[in-house]
């Protein structure tokens, strides 16, 4: 359906008028007239309206996207570095005792720099739940700073290489 001239909208004759809606049909309208159709809210002005949101968006989502391609490639640069020291590590010692001593610098960074995660999805650059994704970024933080890194006997736990590997 493509759009009409304003001379083939008046060779039509006058528009339709809309069917009163049925007691069978409640809340379905027979026809419904659009803002393009009878030229009403501002027309040209909309227009500009409309280019000006989306070059705004444009804009935005070319440094959106820029930053998130850098955020992603440097975490998953980080997590490739950390599973590698975490391999060679078990690896050269056959224990994963010392692990966390090993790691534990990459690993706190990595965790904490995850915190830009919330902030991706509080100023809308993600369509993600703020409320689900702070929940999963803290607990992660938690298990970091809280209890590895405050109680000195997890750190020579197994938790170490199950949680690593699941991040």
């Amino acid at each position: 359906m493509g759009r009409w001239t304003e001379a083939e909208a008046r060779s039509a004759g006058p528009p339709p008028t809309p069917l009163p809606l049925s007691s069978t049909s409640p809340g379905c309208a027979a026809t419904m007239a659009s803002s393009e159709e009878d030229g009403t809210n501002g027309g040209a002005s909309e227009a500009g309206e409309e280019k000006e949101a989306t070059s705004k968006r444009r804009r935005l989502g070319f440094l959106a996207t820029a930053w998130l391609t850098f955020y992603n490639i440097a975490m998953t640069a980080g997590w490739l570095v950390l599973a590698i020291a975490m391999v060679r590590f078990y690896m050269e010692k056959g224990t994963h005792r010392g692990l966390y001593k090993s790691i534990q610098k990459t690993l706190k960074f990595f965790q904490t720099f995850a915190l830009l995660e919330i902030v991706h999805c509080l100023i809308g650059i993600v369509p993600t739940s703020v409320l689900v994704t702070g929940v999963q970024v803290s607990s992660r933080i938690f298990m970091v700073w809280l209890i590895t890194h405050s109680i000195k006997p997890i750190q020579f736990f197994y938790h170490l290489i199950s949680c690593g590997s699941c991040w």
